[in-house]
C-alpha cells in the first residue's frame, strides 16, 4: 500500500488567534461544570453537552466539506477522539476537586507533552535546552502539588493525565489537519464523546460511592438524574461552548504546528483565576503562582526554541535549493 503522504497547513497567525478564542470560550465552560460536579456524574454532563453540540457541528462539517462528509483517516479520527475523551474527562473529575486555577495550572503542562511527544510522534529532534525547560516546567508542578508536605491531592495526577492525554491529540489534530476540516475533526470528536460518555453511563450505573469518597470519584460515580430547569439550561449551555470551542481549538492545531499553537491555550489561566473567584470565591495561593509562573516561562521558551529552530531548517532548505 502507498504511503501516506501529510502537507500541513502553515498559517500561524490565524491558527494562534483561533486557539486563544477557543480556549477562552472553553474557560466559561470550566465554571459551569465544577458548579455542576456535586450534583450529577461527568459523563452525563458530556453526553447532554455532546448531544447538545452535535447538530452544530454536523452543519459546520457539512458547509466546510461542501455538501459532504468524507474523510480517509477514521483511525486517526477515532484515536484523536480517545485521547480527547479521556483529556477532558480526567480535567473535569480534576476540576471536582481542586480550584479552576490550580486546575489548568497543571492542565497546561500540555506544551511541554507537546514537545516531549513529537519526537515520538513526529520525528521530531528537541534539543537539550528544550529538555531543561520540560523539566522546569515539571518542578513547576511540583510546586503546586506540593507532595513533601502532605498536601497532594490524587486529583492534580489526574490534572496531569489529561495534559498527556490533550497533547497527543494536538499532535493528531496536526497529522489530520493536512487532509480534514477542522469542523470534521470537532464532529468526530463529538461523536465519539457522545457515545463513550453513554457507555460509561451504563457501565457505572447502579455503582454507588460512599458519602466519604473523594470528590473526584464522587463526580464520576453520581447517579444520573433529570435535571432542574437551569442545570438543564447550563449543560446546553456546555454544548454551545464546546461547539464553538472545538471548531476553534481543531482550526488552531490545523492551521499551524503543534508546538507553535499549544503555548497559547496559556491565557486559560488569567480566565481561571477569574472564574475561580468570582462564582467559587477561590484565590491561589503563592505555591500555586510561582509553580504556574514556572510552567508557563518553560513553555514560552520551548516555543522560542523551535521558532528557532523551525528558521534555521527553513535557512538550511533554502541553501540546499540554490
Amino acid at each position: 500500500m502507498p504511503s501516506i503522504v501529510f502537507t500541513p497547513l502553515n498559517r500561524p497567525i490565524l491558527g494562534i488567534v483561533s486557539v486563544i478564542v477557543g480556549v477562552s470560550v472553553f474557560s466559561i465552560q470550566d465554571a459551569i461544570i465544577k458548579g455542576l460536579s456535586s450534583g450529577y456524574p461527568v459523563h452525563q454532563i458530556v453526553f447532554v453537552r455532546s448531544l447538545i453540540a452535535l447538530p452544530l457541528l454536523f452543519l459546520v462539517a457539512f458547509a466546510e466539506g461542501r455538501g459532504t462528509l468524507k474523510t480517509q483517516h477514521l483511525g486517526l479520527h477515532a484515536l484523536r477522539g480517545a485521547t480527547m475523551f479521556v483529556a477532558y474527562t480526567s480535567y473535569y473529575l480534576a476540576l471536582a476537586a481542586l480550584p479552576i486555577a490550580e486546575t489548568v495550572a497543571l492542565y497546561y503542562t500540555v506544551p511541554l507533552f507537546v514537545a516531549a511527544l513529537s519526537v515520538p510522534f513526529l520525528g521530531e529532534r528537541v534539543g537539550s535546552r528544550r529538555w531543561a525547560a520540560i523539566a522546569v516546567g515539571f518542578f513547576g508542578v511540583l510546586v503546586i502539588v506540593r507532595p513533601g508536605d502532605g498536601l497532594a491531592d490524587p486529583a492534580a495526577l489526574l490534572a496531569v493525565a489529561a495534559a498527556v492525554a490533550y497533547a497527543m491529540s494536538a499532535l493528531l489534530a496536526r497529522r489530520l489537519g493536512a487532509t480534514d476540516g477542522a469542523g470534521a475533526m470537532a464532529l468526530s470528536a463529538t461523536l465519539f464523546y457522545l457515545a463513550a460518555s453513554g457507555l460509561l453511563g451504563l457501565a457505572l450505573s447502579g455503582i454507588d460511592a460512599a458519602t466519604d469518597t473523594h470528590d473526584s470519584l464522587q463526580f464520576l460515580l453520581n447517579p444520573w438524574l433529570w435535571p432542574s430547569p437551569r442545570d438543564l439550561a447550563l449543560m446546553a449551555a456546555c454544548g454551545l461552548v464546546s461547539a464553538f470551542g472545538f471548531f476553534f481549538l481543531a482550526q488552531g492545531y490545523r492551521l499551524t504546528q503543534a508546538n507553535v499553537a499549544a503555548p497559547f491555550e496559556y491565557v486559560a489561566l488569567p480566565w481561571a483565576v477569574l472564574w475561580g473567584y468570582l462564582f467559587f470565591g477561590n484565590l491561589p495561593d503563592m505555591a500555586t503562582v510561582a509553580g504556574a509562573g514556572f510552567i508557563v516561562g518553560s513553555g514560552l521558551y520551548v516555543i522560542y526554541r523551535e521558532r528557532r529552530a523551525g528558521r534555521r531548517r527553513r535557512c538550511a532548505e533554502l541553501a540546499v535549493e540554490r
